[in-house]
């Protein structure tokens, strides 16, 4: 009997071509999507994971400061798989350019082995009295070291109250405590203990130690020397353990490190870099915001997958009703006609499945073909490949959620196949239901469309069933193509520092002085000249920067600004509050004020009233991201303040420790506030409220701030940075042509060149790459959209040939079929946009929950894709009637009159 009902469900789908393979094709294509998704993410976190080990090493866990017996104890913890080990053999001063210390440590074979270093000169050394400088030239004890040289060297290690400091500590003392434990003054509790001098051969030149740097949280320079012979048990060792298990790490440091004294300051780092792409997560706000982003696209996915194939299964339901009653009727059980349905889930699954992991595997391929240079330009600055990953176990994950998905959208369909009573299933009046006024057409249906919108109106209200299927795919169908939409938009907006590069290509700057001196000016005339003679420069804006301080009370400055700053108070109690001003030149100032609707300032003697910008980036601590909020409160706003510089006295000593005094030489009134900064400054990282002034108003600073200093003090230097944004088509003949120029200068005049467009140019890949795999998934949601709404409407409208074989029969005419199919258009098109607009705002908002979190950005809806999705739609649904119903009037009506 088992093999009479599968014989008759694979007719059954041989019979019905289209409908069946409709639903293969949404199998297929729910698989590859899962498939892509999952082989695309495995492939980038792979990626990543072999990029971060290269970079920083494969440690997850480093501390700083155990002695050799300590560390004992430490490798019996059988968690551990490997022990990398660099003692500190002790610090040397530095020269002023090379920072106050330089630090010298020794690597064992494990540490050569396991933690990267790259070698830019000469070879790796070999044993404890060979080292490795950072560039060649560094100063050591006074004389300039390159490879090949031997050089010795006296040093020593830092102590506090008779404990050993590791290098983040000895790094932050200040120049007195320096001083005081050199000198072994007896009231310090900071010491410094000469070692024995070391005659070392400086045998290469390294390029950059990451890991080191990220675990002690040392930036110095550092001296590298080979393997060492036997640790003695006093030495202070760098240990980098990589654990068996990366979900191990948090564990070993609440057992071996958190809250544990030692005989040293013991100083210890989790590599997040790492683990976070091991699968150990903790509240990091990118790994939120991609993780939830992709968490809703694929439920999105889910949904509209499950909902396609369930459609399938439902309108193979009602087609095998009369079927199925008649094989109850003669005895088949509910089970059985269970069965026959899961028997057709099984038969698409089997050809759906296999097909779309292939076609999910492959579009990944070729998608990371292709865009693979621009994501490693994106994630690491470089170009390189990243190579497709596929395990067993992604495969067999996606294959199991596939069939789960076929499986959930069979379960409805298959439930009621069990409930079907063989007199109603034959009669086919089971997803008819009629109650009092409800089949009652308004009056204004009758008008506009006559006796067929009527028809179509009772239709509607006596099948519902049939009616919301349809409503429902269409509006998950305008879902999935927002959703699409959406992702991108969001990602873009998420990124927008790389997609929205600065639109000069070269930039110039220079720090000049407001006192004018002839060396300045000279510099001023000169850089000027300089960019007005390179051919290659087609044009140039400029701009000038500085600090203005404007001493407040704690209270006028914001709660939210105020919990993340400090400010010494001057001796009359205000704060030093300091704000940005920038100087735009005249036509650009004049441009900006029309831009943002504001009036220009009046001028006035000793005052000078300033637009300004006060929304600056403060960072949340509940959410983890920077949010923008005001910096001053409305106390200050429109009113004059003074402003002037902080004086102190010439004597040293006296000048220790001094917060200084306060001299005020004009006042500033907050005039008039602008919703955006201008566009050469740049919208990121404003830590400060910003004074946006014309080139007149500077020239008043420059009066004012110019006032003789009172006997026996003295002000800092009053400077400012001046930026050139420089236009260039070739932009890098034209910025050697310029760093040429620049050499020439005097050092002391030079600036700095910095070449944007090179950036912009890499990250443009990143860009392709972004929108590329954000296209990919518009594309293979619109594909399940489009095969969602054929596969419901035709099929629908395949159910019905014999109502319109009857409407036929009694002389509707075709113009009369238009009419009743425009009408029943109208009802399918209104509600699915009302709904698609109300579901996509929800998904809209779950995205902007997840991204904001990590960039801040405004709520999104693409009113756009939005309308483009629901003319779509209604589209696909008009050309979809339009070819069924040619098919339906090539049917003879009798012989529709006369089917069951």
């Amino acid at each position: 009997m088992k093999n009479i009902f599968y014989k008759i469900t694979a007719r059954t789908m041989g019979l019905n071509r289209t409908r069946t393979i409709v639903t293969i094709l949404g199998v297929i294509l729910s698989a590859a999507m899962l498939m892509a998704v999952a082989v695309f993410g495995i492939s980038v976190l792979n990626y990543i994971e072999t990029k971060t080990v290269e970079k920083e090493g494969s440690w997850h866990v480093a501390a700083e400061g155990f002695t050799e017996k300590e560390l004992q104890e430490i490798r019996k913890d059988k968690r551990i798989k490997s022990l990398s080990i660099q003692r500190e053999i002790g610090y040397l001063r530095g020269s002023e350019a090379d920072g106050d210390y330089i630090r010298i440590f020794s690597r064992d074979n494990s540490a050569w082995k396991n933690l990267p270093l790259e070698i830019e000169k000469g070879r790796i050394p070999e044993n404890e009295r060979e080292i490795l400088i950072p560039y060649e030239g560094i100063e050591l004890e006074g004389k300039k070291a390159s490879v090949g040289d031997t050089v010795t060297l006296k040093s020593g290690q830092f102590f506090m109250d008779g404990r050993h400091m590791v290098s983040d500590q000895a790094a932050s003392l200040s120049v007195d405590e320096e001083e005081e434990a050199a000198e072994g003054a007896e009231n310090s509790s900071v010491s410094f203990q000469e070692n024995e001098s070391g005659t070392y051969q400086v045998v290469g030149v390294y390029h950059d130690v990451q890991q080191a740097r990220a675990a002690s949280g040392f930036f110095g320079y550092m001296l590298i020397a080979g393997p060492y012979g036997t640790l003695p048990e006093h030495s202070y060792c760098d240990v980098y353990i990589e654990m068996k298990s990366p979900k191990d790490a948090d564990a070993f440091i609440e057992d071996w490190l958190e809250g544990k004294e030692y005989g040293s300051y013991v100083s210890w780092s989790r590599h997040d870099s790492l683990l976070r792409w091991q699968g150990v997560f903790r509240n990091d706000r990118y790994t939120y915001m991609i993780g939830g982003a992709l968490g809703t696209l694929l439920a999105v996915i889910m949904a509209g997958s499950v909902l396609l194939i369930y459609n399938s299964f439902s309108i193979s339901l009602r087609e095998r009703t009369v079927q199925f009653g008649l094989l109850a009727s003669v005895g088949a059980t509910k089970k059985q006609l269970r069965r026959s349905l899961r028997f057709e889930a099984f038969v698409v699954s089997a050809v759906g499945i296999p097909l779309g992991l292939l076609a999910g595997a492959a579009g990944s391929a070729v998608t990371l073909h292709f865009i693979g240079a621009g994501l490693t330009s994106f994630i690491y600055g470089e170009k390189g490949t990243v190579e497709m990953s596929c395990p067993p176990a992604v495969l067999a994950g996606s294959a199991v959620l596939a069939f789960l998905t076929v499986l959930l959208s069979v379960w409805i369909p298959a439930a009621r196949a069990g409930k079907v009573s063989p007199m109603e299933a034959v009669r086919s009046l089971q997803d008819i239901r009629i109650r009092p006024r409800e089949v009652k057409s308004a009056k204004l249906t009758g008008r506009l469309f006559g006796l067929e919108g009527m028809f179509a109106g009772k239709n509607y209200r006596r099948d519902r069933k049939k009616y919301r299927s349809t409503v429902i795919s269409l509006t998950m169908s305008i879902v999935l193509f927002v959703t699409a939409s959406l992702f991108f938009l969001y990602m873009e907006e998420a990124g927008s520092t790389i997609l929205n590069p600065p639109s000069y290509e070269l930039q110039y700057q220079e720090i000049l002085g407001w006192n004018e001196s002839e060396d300045d000016k000279n510099a001023l005339i000169r850089t000027k000249a300089m960019l007005d003679e390179e051919k290659l420069v087609d044009s140039y804006e400029s701009y000038k920067e500085f600090s203005i301080l404007i001493p407040m009370r704690q209270e006028d400055v914001s709660e939210a600004y105020r919990s993340e700053n400090y400010w010494e108070e001057l001796a009359d109690g205000s704060i030093p509050f300091h704000c940005s001003a920038v100087v735009l030149q005249d036509k650009d100032y004049e441009t900006y004020l029309k831009e943002q609707r504001l009036e220009k300032p009046k001028s006035g003697s000793g005052v000078i009233y300033a637009i300004y910008y006060d929304q600056v980036q403060s960072y949340n601590e509940e959410t983890q991201s920077y949010d923008k909020v005001p910096a001053l409160t409305e106390n200050v706003k429109r009113r004059e303040l003074g402003a002037g510089r902080v004086l102190h006295r010439k004597d040293e000593k006296e000048k220790t420790g001094d917060a200084g005094e306060y001299e005020q030489l004009f006042q500033v009134e907050l005039a008039q506030e602008a919703r955006e900064l201008p566009l050469q400054c740049g919208t990121e990282n404003v830590f400060k409220p910003v004074l946006i002034l014309s080139e007149e108003q500077a020239k008043q600073y420059a009066e004012y701030i110019d006032q003789p200093v009172k006997e026996g003090w003295e002000a800092e230097e009053e400077l400012y940075i001046a930026y050139f944004q420089i236009h260039a088509e070739n932009y890098i003949e034209a910025a050697e042509n310029l760093e040429e120029e620049i050499q020439n200068m005097p050092e002391e005049q030079q600036g700095s060149l910095y070449t944007p467009a090179e950036d912009a140019a890499m990250s443009r890949q990143a860009v392709t790459a972004i929108r590329v795999l954000c296209y990919g998934f518009i594309v293979l949601l619109s594909m399940i959209a489009v095969a969602n709404v054929f596969n419901t409407i035709s099929t629908n409208l395949m159910l019905r040939r014999k109502e319109f074989a009857m409407l036929r029969s009694v002389g509707m005419t075709g113009k009369g079929f238009r009419k009743m199919m425009l009408y029943e258009c109208l009802v399918y098109g209104t509600r699915s946009v009302l709904y698609g607009c109300i579901l996509s705002s929800a998904v809209s908002i779950l995205f902007w929950k997840f991204t904001s979190q990590a960039s801040g950005q405004e709520l999104i809806f693409p009113w756009s894709y939005f309308l483009t999705a629901a003319a779509g739609v209604l589209a696909i649904v008009l050309v979809t009637m339009i070819y069924t119903m040619r098919k339906i009037r090539k049917f003879n009506i009798i012989d529709e009159l006369r089917m069951a």
